[in-house]
């Protein structure tokens, strides 16, 4: 899209300077009645020189100076591209400037060629002071109708350039400051049509000077009218003086009675555009501007009640809008806290169905291993009973010695169904207690006397250690020699041929006082993983099918039950291969209730 617009403003002047020199130039030539030598000298400066001079100044203002943001415009829209943000600014700036800044231009421009062509006529072709104000005041006062032709002119042109401005800056700040206000526009328009009445002044003139002539001709003499036309030239000058004032008087008062309110209303809509909607016109009059003023102001103030009641609307939401995040923050919270109770419950479930799965399993091993322990014994008993009964007359000897092994076996019967029925009394809170004073030295020689013959069995070695001035203990005797013999029973079993158990006794006081129990042994030792759960029920270590061991898994977590009864605690620390350590404590200070308890 190439737009043109100085090229057309510089035609459309040239139109208006060839009509001008056509009609006004040579009226005043004619009636100045020049010489000769005067004619020559004020075409030469006029026509050949300073006209021309007005017509090269006019095509380089036009388009280096006042059409030069629209040029840049024009640049980029005929070649489809999207012009940048600041050339459109400065093209809209200068569009709503381009009338009057280019009628001032204009006017001054041309004042300028009419001053040096009275200064050539003065200084050079020597045209007398009178004739030579009277040429400029013709010619100053004829091209002052130039620049308001210009003006209404130049706003024509501009039009289509301002639709193309007003669809291309609807989201494109500019600077007001840089835009001739609306109150100024309509004065110095005013000003300018006040001009028309200047050519008044050059036609009285000339009416003046020819009326002098005809009249001197006719009455014979120029003398005798010279008051009479001395008289109306005054009154011409005056009258076209006092026209002028009145024209411009008028033209003002008009203009600003037009451009005051519609200033005051563009003042207001910038107020609103920035978002004040509580500026108003007050403006009241009974013209087109009032009611466009009052229709102003009303919409204004709908606007302002609608953004009222948004504002409401907007409030009412943000608070339901809180009200309703509060209450899911708040669900989302309980929501969470449920989930962790659920994943805590979930983690309790599963490590009690853990348990219960380890429990079933050491259940079934313990009903594997009390099958075998059961019958193992039954089994023997049955066979040598059956055996003495079938064979009467058998040796002493060897009867004794098939009633021997049915002995032992029936004691190996009578320990796995005690050791049931403490663990069950046990747990039941059933199982009775007998607390006395206890001698923990005593209880442990006690304790290695009975199961010395074990002992000896395996040739083991069987040391006791005991610590200066052990005090007596609060305690069952019975059950805590039921401990020593269940530890000391499990190092003989698990330490082999010519191997060592020691059992150490000291008292120790340190954040309670109390007696410390070490039983070591040089057997197999324990691994790691089983250190944990060895005083657990119904848990053996090792292979339950290939373990060759006996035992039912009860005797350790009948221990702790024992132990932890006296308020102690026991343990057990092992080096697989080296052997292991079980310590037990047991506390001078527990506090016992009525029956032991």
């Amino acid at each position: 899209m190439k737009l043109n617009v100085s090229k057309k403003i510089a035609y459309s002047e040239l139109l208006i300077a060839a009509m001008i020199f056509t009609t006004l130039i040579p009226y005043i030539i004619f009636n100045m009645n020049y010489s000769a030598v005067h004619l020559f000298h004020y075409v030469n400066i006029t026509m050949l020189i300073l006209a021309p001079l007005g017509f090269l100044s006019l095509f380089y203002l036009i388009d280096r100076w006042e059409c030069r943001p629209i040029e840049m415009l024009s640049f980029y829209l005929e070649r489809g591209l999207e012009p940048p943000e600041d050339i459109i600014a400065a093209a809209t700036i200068r569009t709503l400037n381009l009338p009057l800044v280019h009628s001032a231009s204009i006017l001054i421009r041309y004042e300028i060629i009419v001053l040096l062509d009275c200064l050539y006529m003065g200084f050079v072709a020597d045209l007398p002071l009178r004739e030579n104000i009277r040429l400029g005041l013709y010619a100053g006062v004829g091209l002052s109708i130039f620049p308001l032709f210009s003006f209404f002119l130049t706003e024509r042109l501009l039009l289509p350039v301002r639709g193309i401005l007003a669809e291309k800056t609807k989201n494109i700040r500019i600077d007001d400051s840089k835009v001739i206000k609306i109150t100024t526009r309509t004065r110095l328009v005013a000003i300018l049509l006040a001009t028309v009445i200047a050519p008044l002044i050059a036609l009285g003139e000339l009416v003046y000077r020819r009326m002098s002539t005809e009249l001197g001709i006719q009455l014979g003499g120029i003398a005798l009218v010279q008051p009479l036309m001395d008289q109306m030239q005054n009154m011409i000058f005056t009258v076209t003086g006092v026209a002028i004032v009145m024209a411009a008087g008028i033209g003002i008062l008009l203009a600003s009675s037009i451009s005051d309110p519609l200033g005051r209303i563009v003042h207001v809509i910038r107020e609103i555009e920035q978002g004040n909607l509580k500026a108003r016109s007050h403006h009241i009059s009974n013209d087109e501007i009032g009611v466009m003023s009052q229709s102003f102001d009303r919409m204004a103030q709908e606007l302002d009640r609608n953004r009222a009641e948004l504002e409401n609307l907007n409030r009412n939401l943000e608070f339901r809008v809180t009200e309703k995040t509060q209450n899911l923050t708040r669900a989302y919270e309980r929501l969470q806290f449920s989930n962790q109770n659920l994943a805590v419950a979930n983690r309790e479930l599963e490590e009690a169905n853990k348990k219960l799965m380890e429990l079933d399993r050491l259940k079934s091993d313990f009903i594997s291993i009390v099958s075998h322990e059961l019958r193992t014994p039954l089994t023997s008993i049955k066979a040598f009973a059956e055996l003495i009964l079938m064979k009467p007359n058998m040796a002493a000897e060897r009867q004794k010695k098939l009633l021997g092994i049915i002995n032992t076996e029936t004691d190996r019967l009578a320990r796995l169904i005690n050791d049931i029925l403490d663990l069950t009394k046990i747990e039941a809170g059933k199982l009775s207690w007998h607390i006395t004073k206890v001698s923990i030295e005593q209880v442990v020689r006690d304790s290695v006397s009975g199961i010395q013959s074990l002992a000896d069995t395996k040739s083991l070695s069987l040391a006791m250690k005991f610590g200066q001035d052990l005090p007596e203990i609060p305690g069952d005797r019975d059950r805590l020699i039921q401990v020593m013999t269940n530890i000391l029973s499990n190092a003989i079993k698990f330490t082999p041929q010519g191997g060592r158990v020691q059992v150490n006794v000291f008292f120790e006081q340190m954040d309670r006082p109390r007696i410390v129990v070490e039983v070591s042994d040089t057997g197999v030792g324990i691994p790691q993983s089983e250190l944990d759960h060895i005083f657990e029920k119904f848990h053996r270590s090792g292979d339950l099918l290939t373990n060759t061991e006996q035992g039912t898994g009860l005797g350790l977590s009948i221990t702790r039950q024992i132990v932890e009864y006296h308020g102690g605690s026991i343990w057990a620390t092992s080096e697989q291969g080296y052997g292991s350590t079980f310590t037990f404590t047991l506390p001078l200070d527990k506090v016992w209730g009525v029956d032991g308890i």
